[in-house]
């Protein structure tokens, strides 16, 4: 009977040891998936996959910082400042979700008037991925790449900003401090004066059409002064002749 009874008690313990493991283990569950739950959070709220960025501040000031490339679809071309009008796209794309036109501006160049056909004509319509760099109350300044399509079924990226430089369509423009001391936006910059200079050597841009216009009207000008007064000198000559063999 004392075996039975001994027995009877392990029994019990056990069972209780193994209730209180299959609590505790329980907690350690909950307590797991609690700290992955907040871990989600804090991804989610990092990352932003299904935030469509409408307005320059929507976008978290870290992915300035780190450089986040940003998608999206070109829908128009503001010429009040050469803005692309950009319907953002986020990496997960939920329908319910309204969409807006994010205002980008081309990061170190001025655009021109022929820069703004050029984007109308190429760029508008077009997907294009951009590189936030500073945000203003309007507008954030952005690297602009736009996505070409190959034969090898490759999508090439486009340098939008040094496209316009290279051909005269744009200027660059000085940048400050802190941008000056980013290694990353230093070599975008560098990348557009080296298509400025280019653009400088092969005599590109609409100053150049005008120059030798102007040249050559101010030397018709000229001519024309010039004509003009050979002939007011000639016709008062033979106004005086004509005179003086009348009076003869």
């Amino acid at each position: 009977m004392s075996e039975i009874r001994a027995m009877e008690e392990v029994k019990i313990l056990f069972n209780r040891f193994t209730s209180f493991v299959d609590r505790d283990i329980k907690g350690v569950h909950i307590g797991c998936y609690s700290i992955a739950l907040f871990g989600l959070t804090v991804a989610l709220r990092k990352v932003r996959p299904f935030s469509k960025f409408k307005r320059p501040k929507d976008i978290p000031n870290h992915f300035i910082t780190e450089k986040r490339e940003l998608a999206g679809l070109v829908k128009r071309i503001d010429p009040n400042g050469a803005l692309l009008m950009v319907e953002h796209k986020p990496l997960v794309n939920i329908p319910i979700i309204s969409s807006g036109q994010l205002p980008v501006k081309i990061s170190g160049v001025n655009v021109t008037g022929l820069g703004l056909n050029w984007l109308q004509a190429i760029v508008a319509g077009r997907e294009i991925k951009f590189v936030p760099v500073v945000k203003h109350e309007d507008f954030v300044h952005c690297e602009v790449l736009l996505i070409q399509d190959t034969k090898q079924n490759k999508p090439e990226l486009l340098n939008v900003g040094e496209s316009l430089v290279k051909i005269g369509f744009a200027q660059t423009v000085p940048i400050q401090s802190p941008l000056l001391e980013d290694t990353q936006l230093l070599s975008y910059y560098k990348k557009l004066q080296a298509a400025e200079n280019y653009a400088l050597r092969k005599q590109l841009g609409l100053k150049y059409y005008i120059k030798p216009t102007k040249k050559s009207l101010q030397r018709l000008l000229k001519n024309l002064t010039n004509l003009s007064s050979v002939l007011t000198k000639s016709t008062k000559k033979q106004i005086k002749r004509l005179s003086q063999l009348s009076s003869a």
